[in-house]
């Protein structure tokens, strides 16, 4: 149940534990927290609630854009590892929609990771802190139209105690949940909390 990564923009070699595996951060092996773990989706919940009819088309997304912090990238589509956790995108530019959730713009709770740095440098969440309530982000997706979408709260949780039940419900209006990893510890050269970012669909 671990997820390894080379570098970061610290530069080190690191043991993640799966809380921060589905947004892209690191933590010490030893913080290896209880079954089921944080970034895993609670076992026996549904993650996609999409009522039918032509007000909820379940249309993939193929790039997100949130233009208070300058993203304007591709969506890849990821699902579980081996581990339970959910999977990263191949490119640290590129966000990851967790195909088991809601598709963007249907009744649900789509969740969507990406990572805050990479070897090379700041990756396509390193800005994601910067959001506030009221901002826009535009989903733009495969065979329908985008959808926009304004963010309602933004949360840092410590790892060790990440509020899976809550991050990952099924939702019976359409929200948009973003995942990635904050509170860079530079002693222990890890991660230790991840941030949350939730957004509601504006139908205006």
């Amino acid at each position: 149940m671990l997820f390894r990564r080379t570098g970061g923009r610290h530069g080190v070699l690191t043991v993640a534990a799966t809380a921060c595996a589905a947004a892209g951060g690191v933590l010490l092996a030893v913080s290896l927290p209880p079954s089921p773990p944080p970034s895993a989706p609670p076992s026996g919940v549904p993650a996609r609630v999409e009522p039918a009819g032509p007000d909820a088309p379940a249309a993939g997304p193929a790039r997100l854009r949130i233009p208070r912090v300058g993203v304007h990238t591709e969506v890849e589509t990821v699902g579980l590892d081996k581990d339970g956790s959910i999977g990263m995108p191949e490119d640290a530019d590129h966000t990851g929609w967790y195909s088991g959730s809601a598709s963007p713009g249907s009744g649900g709770n789509a969740v969507m990771v990406g990572h805050v740095d990479s070897a090379t440098g700041p990756a396509v969440f390193y800005g994601l802190d910067a959001v506030s309530a009221g901002d826009t982000i535009v989903v733009e997706r495969r065979g329908a139209g985008p959808v926009r979408y304004t963010v309602t709260a933004k949360a840092v949780h410590p790892a060790d105690a990440f509020p899976s039940a809550e991050v990952y419900r099924p939702t019976l209006t359409p929200r948009l949940t973003l995942l990635t990893c904050a509170d860079w510890d530079s002693e222990s050269r890890t991660y230790r909390s991840n941030l949350v970012v939730t957004a509601v669909l504006d139908r205006k």
